[in-house]
């Protein structure tokens, strides 16, 4: 990649350009590639989810609904994903905003015919990371004031298959409104659907949408309506 330059690899609300501009507006090269050998996944709590608003924000502790997207290794797995390149001085805030996760270098497979090229097709994807990075981080600090009062302990990404996290509504909804956008292959829309997972790694979103129909009526607090809009 150019020196000047620095490839993202998105895979929830950037699938949506209008959303991946308000995030770093000054992109480059936006498209949809494949990624493979890992599985997205709602594996882990967002300490926003708990901070928009009053407690407990946009997220339901009481019935575990505070799950965020990552991505995991999964040698079997793949998914569509967007890549496009931001200049330098983007990518730092970018970086500080999803702090607790780790950046991996993804390499992709570019699924537009005519797009423009990125370089190497390999670009900065979030990833896993572990609650013991996190510790001494100073996000840590954030989820301690947010799962302790939750659940009285703290867990970010030590929740088990079985643990029954699930999808935070809200940014759930949030995220597939973006994939089905005006100008948004349908590729896009049913890989996210499909390609996409609980916590368990066995169950799609899609799947699990049909049986929780209040996921998608769940619309955000007036006050977040723009920023949870698809």
């Amino acid at each position: 990649m150019s020196s000047e330059l620095v490839t993202i690899v998105g895979f929830g609300s950037l699938l949506s350009k209008r959303s991946a501009l308000l995030t770093t507006p000054s992109i480059q090269g936006y498209q949809y590639v494949r990624v493979k050998g890992y599985q997205r996944q709602f594996a882990h709590p967002a300490p926003i989810f708990f901070e928009r608003g009053e407690y407990p924000g946009i997220a339901k502790p009481e019935t575990k609904e505070i799950a965020s997207l990552s991505t995991a290794p999964n040698p079997a797995s793949s998914f569509v994903a967007c890549a496009y390149q931001i200049p330098k001085a983007e990518w730092e805030p970018l970086a500080k905003r999803e702090e607790e996760f780790e950046f991996i270098e993804a390499t992709f497979e570019p699924l537009e015919e005519g797009a423009p090229s990125l370089g190497t097709n390999v670009g900065l994807m979030c990833t896993r990371s572990s609650d013991e990075k996190l510790q001494e981080a100073p996000i840590w600090e954030r989820y301690e004031k947010c799962l302790k009062r939750a659940y009285g302990e703290v867990k970010v990404w030590s929740w088990t298959p079985d643990s029954g996290i699930r999808p935070c509504p809200v940014y759930c909804r949030h995220c597939v409104l973006a994939t089905q956008r005006e100008g948004v292959p349908d590729y896009v829309a049913n890989s996210f659907l499909d390609e996409t997972f609980l916590v368990d790694g066995k169950t799609t979103l899609r799947t699990y949408l049909a049986e929780n129909p209040h996921v998608m009526l769940s619309e955000p607090p007036e006050e977040f309506r723009e920023r949870y809009c698809g």
